[in-house]
């Protein structure tokens, strides 16, 4: 149950991106009911001697839609002070699902999502349905995936959709947003996402700027040809009437280091053209994902046996192997990116075997080639394997930190030892990029991790410690925030913060998690209060 609160001389940050101001606020069923210098008087007054108070914070690329089903209590995202997690991302998730296919989708996000014992929905909104059952600590948003769209028309099959099929999976998507959807995600090295054509992504472009909505993206290419993806997709987008939302923004590979300047000139000519771009990032160096991103596109498409068979195929296997090492052909080569293959890092699998691994130490511990490891690692695993690679600069990332178009995100892939974005991202941009190397203040940090990710999700009375807005809010220590998490011991909860409230209820409660569940599944157009996304760029 909410109680009368007054969180009393608190440092506040508001979101906005403006300075703090020293004040008392005050919390009243569930929303934010009076901000003053002067005391205010509450059933309850937390005295909380000048430590930050905040909007709490957006995970703006989240992939948590089925661990959310089982450990809704979310311990390692409200430990970092996040209120709200975006699901739905990179064209890859749980719904919707065609008739007849959930097994083999289930299959198919085992390694990003999880698993989860029952599969009840098919649809956008039997899933928000299931998730709202669960009663998660924080709330929750969600994106329309591209290839659950796309596999409602033509399965996972690669090849341009016919014109009937384009309009079916156009459809589905305006129903998938009426149904709750904020926007569209796709990920183009992912299948089935990856089989869509620029036409077809400009078609369903057009259908989200009848609702003013946004295209979110894992662009073709994050190394090599990542201007030129980048590009493509904001031009794509303007073309189609939509916004552009680039996820997880990174520059991928010793030898690109740096084309973060360019990345940001090309956003600078959007906007002048009226093109508004915004991005998502986490302060990390090393990426993560499905081992499977390693394999040529050839390699990994089809359902799962079929890969499965592909990889076990010694002419197929010496294919892939000259694919990877030659460098060559127009694709995202990541083991090119990382370098080394000391830089590719097991994180999960389904068996537990060679996590905390490198590829490098693997191939060498089984006397076997590199490429014959991972393949051999894959078919033995079901396919079920993710990894850490270590492929990007620290400058690039201070440059994307600086630019105030972006929000942050964990990006965070549980299972196994993960990589500890999933449960380290906030209080390392506040420990390592605000405090102690200065590559942001925290009022601007404050405004990329809350104010700006509901700005970019329209949500008129979220991200702002303003009276009326809803208490979503966080309390923390600026000199003791401290994210513990690391490769070799990933799941360590971070320090110095001390509240966090969902809603008007504390989740986090001087430092400790308290098992509260008063999270919401947000829906588009009942939050937006229009079928159309309102423009809150300006707020």
């Amino acid at each position: 149950m909410t109680e009368d609160v007054e969180f009393s001389g608190a440092t506040v940050y508001d979101g906005s991106g403006a300075p703090a101001i020293e004040a008392n606020v005050r919390l009243v069923d569930g929303r934010i009911d009076e901000v003053s210098a002067d005391p205010i008087g509450a059933e309850r007054v937390i005295d909380v001697d000048g430590a930050a108070l905040a909007p709490g914070f957006v995970d703006m690329h989240a992939h948590s839609e089925l661990r959310l089903l089982d450990r809704p209590e979310t311990v390692e995202k409200v430990t970092q002070g996040v209120t709200l997690e975006v699901l739905g991302q990179d064209g890859v998730s749980v719904a919707p699902v065609p008739e007849g296919r959930r097994e083999e989708w289930a299959r198919r996000v085992q390694t990003l999502l999880g698993t989860h014992e029952s599969w009840g929905w098919q649809t956008t909104d039997g899933f928000l349905d299931a998730l709202e059952r669960a009663e998660p600590a924080v709330n929750c948003a969600y994106y329309a995936p591209h290839g659950n769209l796309r596999s409602l028309a033509a399965g996972f099959e690669d090849r341009p959709l016919e014109p009937a099929e384009l309009e079916r999976v156009s459809d589905a998507l305006d129903t998938a947003i009426g149904d709750g959807a904020f926007a569209l995600s796709t990920g183009m090295i992912y299948p089935p996402s990856s089989y869509g054509t620029d036409e077809e992504l400009e078609a369903l472009g057009e259908r989200l700027a009848t609702r003013d909505s946004f295209m979110v993206s894992h662009v073709w290419n994050e190394s090599d040809a990542v201007v030129e993806s980048i590009d493509r997709f904001v031009q794509l987008c303007e073309s189609a009437g939509c916004q552009p939302h680039v996820s997880h923004l990174k520059v991928a590979g010793e030898d690109n280091w740096g084309a973060s300047e360019e990345i940001l000139e090309v956003f600078d000519a959007a906007n002048e053209r009226g093109v508004r771009v915004t991005f998502d990032q986490y302060p990390w160096t090393a990426g993560s994902t499905m081992l499977t991103a390693l394999l040529p596109p050839w390699a990994r498409t089809g359902e799962t046996d079929e890969i499965l068979e592909r990889l076990t195929d010694p002419d197929a296997r010496d294919r892939i192997r000259h694919d990877i090492e030659s460098g060559d052909g127009d694709w995202e080569n990541l083991a090119k990116a990382a370098g080394s293959w000391e830089n590719v890092l097991i994180t999960d699998t389904g068996s537990g075997r060679a996590e905390g691994e490198t590829v490098a130490g693997i191939g060498a511990e089984h006397d076997a080639d590199p490429v014959d490891a991972i393949c051999d690692l894959l078919v033995e695993e079901d396919l079920d394997v993710t990894m850490a690679d270590f492929v990007m600069d620290d400058e690039d990332i201070d440059r994307f930190l600086s630019d105030l178009r972006g929000t942050i995100c964990t990006d965070g892939i549980f299972g196994g030892k993960p990589h500890p974005r999933a449960v380290g991202t906030y209080p390392r941009l506040l420990e390592r990029y605000v405090r102690d190397r200065e590559v942001l203040p925290l009022e601007d940090a404050v405004y990329k991790a809350a104010g700006h990710p509901a700005d970019v999700l329209g949500l008129p009375d979220r991200g702002r410690v303003f009276e009326g807005y809803v208490a979503d809010l966080v309390v923390f220590d600026p000199d003791r925030v401290r994210a513990n998490a690391t490769f070799n011991d990933p799941m360590r909860l971070s320090d110095g913060i001390e509240h966090v409230v969902v809603g008007g209820e504390f989740v986090v409660e001087d430092g400790e998690p308290t098992g509260t569940r008063p999270g919401r599944v947000l829906r588009s157009v009942e939050e937006w209060e229009d079928p159309r996304r309102p423009d809150l760029s300006d707020r």
